[in-house]
């Protein structure tokens, strides 16, 4: 490589790492105008550095092809064919190509940009995505729940490994983040302007990875509709909503019993054998297939979706290391499995409340759970899904946690409280002996 083109491709990484701290310190500031004590500037900068640590990290092992898989291959290939093409023809619409080679394509387009820097990109969308979501727990859990959900996040290793990841995990991430953002505006105020970035996070969902971006839009209206239900004392506001939703329902119907016809579920069948056989890769390619299960018709993914459900969340297991990349991968597992435990152990404290105080969070967590166990059929692709479960899972922890922190404050504050009238006489004065 000519040292003008080292020294340039060295720029480009220097100038990425600047631009994307700069986009990310300026969100925290904006969203702190409104947010008193919205002190995540450092765990975030934490996390920005173990990601940028991360990648050489990896780069450094010389496991990276092996750990990475060949996906990134794929995608760097697709976007270098669309980068050849003229600016606005085949990028938008992408036709063919999804968001993510969209993406890819405009910065090798640029020419300047490394796969280093590119990754270093995908750090700051997902890191974006991050923001908004802790946002939400700012505005559902208060200061204390965002800091902890904060440093949380960036720790967590599954994060830490698919952020950088030539992959659609990234924009992903953002579309979580921003579904969570636009949902908080709709369930604490009933704020209009909350659809707009539910439907931007919907669309990025869409056009990144279509079937979990669709049950992504699904979670959007349900907390919208759950909102209005909820904001009833608003009826001017509230009633056109419900109506709304329920005509779309009512118009969608068709396509969605299309979604789920006979001919469509066969085409579900056939992409969950062949990936649960290990064909999708070569016969017996993955040691982490799973089970093949009946998704050939609307009553056998009622009945065996609950097991798919348990295989995405709790495999691969930790004894399954076969290679170096299921060694790591053991790490996030035992990690998800915490955030899972306390997930349950804080839900069971909010019991009677736990939609009341963190709805915004768990609609996209369950539904997300649903798309990705219908489309899983491989543990170790079930790993990365699970990320994306992980990271709600933990903004959802966090703010049912500082609920639950507070009621037993708040009771006995109320005892405290009692206590003190009963020592008192009705007319507000002291007690004395006489009036024992």
């Amino acid at each position: 490589m000519p040292a003008d083109t080292s020294v340039e491709h060295v720029e480009g990484v220097i100038l990425v790492i600047l631009i994307v701290a700069t986009i990310l310190a300026w969100a925290i500031r904006r969203l702190a105008r409104s947010r008193p004590d919205f002190r995540i500037g450092m765990p975030f900068a934490v996390a920005f550095g173990i990601r940028l640590l991360a990648i050489v990290g990896i780069s450094a092992t010389g496991l990276e092809s092996s750990l990475r898989g060949g996906d990134e291959t794929t995608f760097l290939d697709e976007a270098r064919i669309l980068a050849t093409h003229q600016l606005g023809r085949d990028y938008f619409p992408h036709g063919v190509y999804q968001l993510h080679v969209v993406l890819f394509a405009l910065q090798i387009k640029l020419g300047f940009l490394t796969v280093g820097a590119m990754r270093i990109n995908q750090v700051g969308l997902a890191l974006l995505g991050y923001v908004l979501m802790i946002a939400a727990v700012y505005d559902l859990g208060g200061p204390r729940a965002a800091r902890l959900g904060a440093w949380l996040l960036a720790f967590e290793p599954a994060s830490i490994f698919f952020n950088s990841e030539i992959h659609k995990e990234s924009l992903m991430e953002l579309s979580a983040g921003m579904m969570a953002f636009g949902g908080v505006w709709l369930w604490k105020r009933l704020d209009l302007r909350g659809i707009l970035i539910c439907a931007v996070a919907g669309f990025i969902g869409v056009e990144t990875r279509s079937y979990a971006g669709w049950f992504l839009v699904c979670s959007g209206v349900l907390i919208l509709l759950h909102a209005a239900i909820r904001g009833m004392h608003r009826p001017m506001r509230a009633m056109p909503i419900i109506y709304a939703i329920i005509v779309a329902g009512v118009l969608v119907t068709p396509t969605l019993l299309a979604a789920t016809s006979s001919k469509q579920l066969q085409i579900l069948q056939r992409s969950e054998s062949a990936n649960a056989t290990g064909q999708a890769n070569g016969p017996d390619s993955d040691n982490l297939a799973l089970e093949d299960v009946d998704f050939s018709s609307r009553g056998a993914i009622i009945t065996n979706l609950p097991n798919r459900i348990r295989e995405l969340v709790l495999e691969p297991y930790p004894w399954q290391v076969a290679d170096p990349s299921q060694r790591f991968g053991a790490i996030g597992t035992l990690v998800a499995y915490a955030v899972l435990i306390f997930l349950a152990r804080y839900a069971w404290l909010n019991r009677g409340h736990v939609f009341e105080r963190a709805a915004p969070l768990l609609y996209p967590l369950l539904f997300l759970l649903v798309a990705y166990s219908l489309a899983v059929g491989n543990a170790g692709t079930g790993f990365r899904y699970r990320s994306h479960l992980v990271t709600l899972g933990i903004a959802a922890l966090a703010t049912l946690r500082a609920h639950a922190v507070a009621e037993p404050a708040t009771e006995t504050s109320r005892r405290r409280r009692a206590r003190g009238r009963s020592l008192r006489r009705p007319s507000g004065k002291p007690a004395t002996a006489h009036d024992f």
